[in-house]
């Protein structure tokens, strides 16, 4: 990422929950002690005005389409505070996993193509928080053979990919008895989630994240 100083920030600036701030752009998919899920879209050269994010240990984001690059202005976060801060082009069907921290921000999406993305803030014990970004790249799988291919994996989560063949039931979880949150990756339901869901019959791709551990607020 390419990290610019700021000259000047107003550091009153009253931010708000991007779901009021910027409903235009974050739409809430799902909520509940394990995850929170927004579903983000924008138009070419859109931006959204300042907005905070809250503190979780992690965050995944799952890219639904190809975008371009956006900027961040940081007023407040985990040494961004006072920065610019640009995150690259993305492919769709990519991942990336990363610390989270408390932030406010405005945001200048500047891709030509309109984008979409989740954005699913983690909000479960993480024994082992990544220093650095995770990025797994888009994954090519045959759809006509159901298969599951684990993507990644630590003390806090598991993600597979999961493929469904036409007329076949999605392969079981090894591990049903974690909670997951299944992402479903194509046809007209593509951008969906499923809490733990029942077995769905294909043909279907999926993005399932197993959550290995409890919500913090059970401590």
């Amino acid at each position: 990422m390419q990290v610019l100083l700021l000259g000047c920030l107003a550091l009153s600036v009253a931010a708000q929950d991007p779901f009021t701030a910027a409903s235009g752009h974050y739409h809430l998919l799902l909520e509940n002690p394990w995850v929170r899920v927004a579903r983000v879209t924008y138009g070419p050269h859109e931006s959204a005005p300042v907005h905070d994010h809250p503190l979780t240990p992690t965050a995944l984001y799952i890219y639904l389409t190809d975008g371009g690059e956006f900027r961040f202005k940081h007023i407040t976060g985990l040494k961004t505070a006072g920065y610019v801060v640009t995150r690259p082009a993305v492919k769709a069907g990519a991942i990336r996993f990363s610390h989270s921290a408390r932030e406010t921000h405005s945001v200048e999406y500047l891709g030509d193509q309109p984008t979409e993305y989740l954005r699913i803030e983690l909000r479960t014990e993480a024994p082992v928080i990544p220093l650095r970004d995770v990025r797994i790249p888009p994954a090519a799988m045959d759809p006509a053979v159901s298969s599951v291919r684990k993507e990644f994996e630590n003390e806090q989560i598991r993600i597979l990919r999961v493929v469904c063949a036409k007329g076949e039931t999605c392969p079981p979880s090894q591990h049903a008895d974690y909670p997951a949150l299944v992402v479903v990756m194509n046809g007209p339901d593509k951008g969906a989630v499923r809490w733990s869901p029942k077995a769905e019959t294909g043909t279907l791709e999926e993005i399932r994240i197993e959550l290995k551990t409890d919500p913090i607020a059970a401590r």
